[in-house]
Formats: structure tokens, sequence, C-alpha cells
């Protein structure tokens, strides 16, 4: 079954919001159920990315010390590979684990993900570079077995069909289903 969740009339960022305001939200998002990974991969990368802000070196190494044991356990348990670099908006739901690597530029709010999902630069050497990573915008849908490769744009509403491999930017609203992924006509 699929919960999709009501987009907010709040429209402070997820940088906005404290820690434990984000993380309320995300727990609320997951169905209030802690035993979903996706919601501790997102948890971890709150945290993480939160602990790179902190001034004091005292409590900034331990945190990300923390941080970088539950990625690694995150990854290694249940395939969620969700590095700190990506820019995660709020309300986004990973449904499943295993095999998801979502190395992007931004995640929107409002943003769907299932399982065996890669974002990530076309070529491997690229990958620290930010402008070479796909931008997925608000409200966004992407299927089992997706794609997202490169300097792309996943337009606001977009629907990525599963094992869809996306190579170029989608407009707001379309929906791409193919290898490579091609603009369904609505």
């Amino acid at each position: 079954m699929t919960i999709s969740p009501v987009p907010s009339t709040d429209q402070r960022t997820a940088d906005d919001l404290s820690l434990r305001e984000i993380l309320t939200e995300d727990f609320t998002t997951y169905g209030r159920n802690l035993g979903e990974p996706g919601f501790w991969a997102v948890a971890a990368h709150r945290f993480g990315t939160r602990a790179d802000h902190l001034e004091s070196a005292l409590l900034r190494r331990p945190a990300e010390i923390t941080h970088k044991l539950l990625f690694t356990a995150i990854d290694w348990v249940w395939g969620i590979n969700l590095p700190k670099t990506t820019r995660v908006g709020r309300r986004v739901r990973i449904w499943h684990n295993g095999s998801i690597f979502l190395n992007a530029r931004s995640i929107g709010n409002d943003v769907q993900i299932r399982h065996d999902t890669t974002m990530g630069a076309v070529h491997w050497a690229d990958s620290a570079k930010a402008d070479l990573l796909p931008v997925i915008e608000d409200g966004a849908e992407i299927g089992s077995g997706a794609c997202i490769l490169g300097h792309v744009t996943l337009g606001r509403g977009a629907v990525v069909g599963a094992n869809s491999v996306v190579l170029q930017s989608v407009p707001p609203g379309a929906t791409v289903f193919g290898v490579p992924g091609r603009i369904m006509p609505k």
C-alpha cells in the first residue's frame, strides 16, 4: 500500500527546522514506525549534516564519527547509501531497502523513492562534482530499479517508471518510462 505524504503549507526548508522538528516530521512520514530502514537512512543523513555545522570541535568530531558509523551500518545492513552531501528536502520517503544509492545534488520535498534506485554521475570519477549530479524536484515519484544519472533535473511532480534510465532532464509533471527514458504522452 502506498501512502503519499500530504504536502505541507509550511514553507520552511529542512535546514530551517531544528533537528528535533525535522526528525519528528520524518518519523510521521514513515508512519511513526521505527522499523522502517528508510527512516533510519534519512535520520542518519539529517544527523550527519547537522554534525558538520557544530561549532565546537569537541562536539563535532564525536558527532562525525557517530554519523559515519550509522551511515556505514545502514549501507551494510539495508543497502541504502545516502551521502550527507546530498541536500534532502522534507517528507522524503524511501519505501523499500536494498541497492539504493542516492548521490544527487538535491532531493526535494515530498519525493517518493522505491528500491534499487540509483542517482549519481554518469562517470564514477565525476561523483564528487555536484554540478554533474541529478536534481530531484518536489513531489517526484521514482519507481523501483530506476537510474537517474548525470546533470539532469527531474521536474516537480514527475514520475519515473520502474527500471527506467533517465539521462536527460524531465519536465514538471511528465512521466518517463524505458531505457533510455522517454517522456510518455498524456
